[in-house]
């Protein structure tokens, strides 16, 4: 493998510097609120449109962000106070004077969804006792249920905040949660008993609109709620542009007045629909999005571009915010190819293929597996798979039984067998890879469930990979279950569907004694999803049988990479572990 690590470095600092940006929405002024890493760390940003100034609203960094309120007028955003362990405050921004307030009279938790109106916050959060609905209002604080399992909130509109989560105590299922401030009652309701139903939003009737799927397993339809009535019936569009894209799921849905826009996404590509009607965006995946008067306002991105800010207007996509991608790197990057393989039981395998063009310094290719397990690669900006491809491995991306966006019978297949069918997904994209040329030798990458599954593969499968690079990396089910949180208990809970006997027999460290090519293990010290505890045993465990591997803790980083120095730290011993395996193999 050519060059210096001067050189590995260079490109490293490239690819740091080419910064996403997120749009949260538009405020009364019509100023674009958008969310970044500029500037060393994830934070909030104002862009005056008129007068061309950009200007930080938060001074420290931020972990999530509520889109910009329907009247234009606030968001809110969780800080971490826990140096990573996602102990967080709630803050908000009052848009109209730009004033940030933190709520600290709260006591630090894991706040995992939120949603904000003219008057109030609420949000769910977890600590090591249950998981809690609360809400914020005039500065007051109150705890209104304790729910029942995992649940995410998702709108709030004058008495109503609404949601939805696994309820009903079927990991297999999701339901809709209506909250009732006025009654302090909490219902749960599905249109079908078994289905699975998400994202509801509140209508400005009352109505409310999510998705579900309880007329097709593998198909999210829009489905309408009338709570007084208790009546569902699909939400049909008088233009079919929506249905005949037909996409598999929703990853966006606003009411903005009279107009309905939601973001439909089909094998990692999303396209925007305003009262079904498809604008005519730049095609690759669409994030989010955001109506102000006759201009859409949306977030871009595909494999090779961060996330940027595009304005739709008269027929028109114009870049507002974005980076500058630097000439060097866009010359590394190849081909992007999406495809359908066979898994080893003969089930379709969606994987995306990104190349380099500069395979012939490495002639190796890399399976990256991605975490969650309930997400995807999608033709979207990843870090990870650009710093591979930079360096000149192509790079096999399978969405792996389990995987979002391709279905929800396929993502359950991973529910109560996490490590088995996954495993075999792996392995037949390898031998794809191997078959088709895409690299002599392969290695294997990934983080978090990814990092799981590169130990659970180097560790049963060992004749796959040369080396393996495993990141953020659940050693230990059974131990990481007894550390964590409500939330991360009920996670494990869901994913294993209540087996515990399977908590023991799928972890990594009753298998590293099967340990017999080169790992690389990365993790941070104050991971509170995926602890540092059960890793520094199976560290252990690996050295008492004579296994050969290195390890990085990373100081004061929690799970989540936010910042550039984050990810600065679990890339540079990545790769310079990879350079050493590439020179080892030639």
């Amino acid at each position: 493998m050519k060059g210096s690590y001067k050189d590995l470095m260079d490109i490293l600092e490239k690819l740091v510097s080419q910064h996403p940006y997120i749009l949260l929405g538009v405020d009364q002024r019509e100023r674009i609120i958008y969310y970044t890493n500029e500037g060393g760390f994830a934070s909030i940003w104002i862009y005056d449109q008129k007068e061309n100034i950009k200007k930080r609203i938060t001074d420290y960094p931020i972990l999530w962000a509520s889109d910009v309120s329907r009247d234009l007028r606030r968001l809110v955003f969780t800080r971490d106070v826990g140096k990573g362990r996602e102990l967080q405050h709630i803050g908000e921004i009052d848009l109209l004077n730009d004033k940030v307030k933190i709520y600290d009279n709260i006591e630090p938790m894991r706040i995992f969804s939120f949603a904000v109106d003219e008057e109030k916050i609420v949000f769910t959060g977890a600590t090591m006792k249950d998981i809690g609905l609360y809400m914020i209002k005039r500065d007051s604080v109150e705890k209104l249920a304790v729910m029942p399992a995992f649940a995410s909130i998702n709108d709030v509109r004058e008495d109503l905040i609404v949601g939805s989560g696994v309820l009903m105590k079927n990991p297999k299922s999701s339901e809709l949660f209506i909250y009732n401030i006025s009654t302090n009652n909490l219902e749960v309701l599905t249109p079908k008993e078994g289905s699975v139903n998400r994202t509801p939003i509140i209508l400005s009737d009352r109505k409310i609109l999510f998705q579900s799927n309880y007329q097709d397993p593998d198909r999210m339809r829009l489905v309408e709620l009338d709570p007084e009535a208790r009546l569902f019936r699909e939400k049909i569009f008088d233009n079919k542009d929506l249905e005949r894209y037909d996409p598999v799921e929703y990853i966006f849905m606003r009411d903005f007045n009279d107009k309905i826009l939601v973001i439909g996404k089909r094998e990692g590509r999303s396209r925007i629909f305003v009262n079904g009607v498809e604008i005519n965006t730049l095609k690759g995946m669409i994030l989010g999005s955001f109506l102000f008067k006759d201009r859409i306002y949306y977030t871009y991105t595909n494999i090779y571009r961060p996330a940027r800010v595009i304005i739709y207007e008269n027929g028109v996509n114009r870049e507002v915010i974005g980076s500058r991608v630097d000439e060097d790197l866009e010359k590394r990057f190849g081909d992007v190819e999406f495809t359908y393989i066979r898994s080893l039981d003969g089930l379709k395998i969606p994987v995306y293929i990104a190349r380099s063009n500069i395979y012939d310094q490495t002639k190796t290719g890399v399976v990256y597996i991605h975490g969650g397990p309930w997400s995807e690669v999608a033709d979207s900006w990843s870090i990870m798979i650009a710093s591979l491809v930079a360096m000149g491995f192509n790079v096999i991306a399978p969405n792996f039984r389990g995987s979002t966006g391709y279905g929800e019978s396929f993502r359950l297949l991973d529910i109560g067998d996490p490590g088995g069918g996954d495993l075999l997904d792996i392995e037949a994209s390898a031998k794809y890879a191997l078959e088709n040329k895409l690299g002599e030798k392969l290695f294997v990458m990934g983080y978090s469930y990814g990092g799981y599954m590169t130990l659970w593969t180097m560790f049963n499968k060992p004749e796959l990979f040369e080396c393996g690079v495993a990141g953020a990396a659940v050693a230990d089910w059974e131990e990481m279950y007894d550390l964590s949180d409500a939330v991360f208990r009920s996670f494990i809970d869901i994913l294993f569907d209540n087996k515990r006997h399977l908590l023991k027999e799928r972890s990594p460290i009753t298998k590293a004694e099967n340990l017999s090519k080169p790992l690389c293990i990365i993790q941070p010290q104050n991971d509170t999803r995926t602890p540092l505890k059960p890793v520094m045993k199976l560290a252990m465990k690996l050295l008492e049988n004579g296994k050969s591997f290195e390890m990085h803790i990373i100081p004061d980083m929690g799970h989540i990479v936010s910042s550039i120095d984050d990810a600065v730290k679990i890339l540079l011993p990545a790769m310079i572990f990879f350079r050493r395996c590439v020179e080892k193999n030639r």
